[in-house]
């Protein structure tokens, strides 16, 4: 169930691609919109790395 508006006009047929959603400059909130516009879109974790924070206590 799309909870914006965006998520409901992609329901609806009304945006059938993300450059629609470009066009209007508005963001997307919901995951599944970019899942119904691309649907072949795949991701890949490259690198995840621990940073520890260094501070001066001088």
């Amino acid at each position: 169930m799309p909870k914006t508006a965006i998520g409901r006009m992609v329901k609806e047929g009304l945006i059938t691609s993300i450059d629609q959603v470009f066009a209007m400059n508005q963001t997307i909130k919901e995951p599944e919109i970019v899942d119904i516009l691309i649907p072949g879109l795949s991701h890949e974790i490259i690198d995840v790395s621990l940073v520890q924070k260094q501070t001066d206590t001088a």
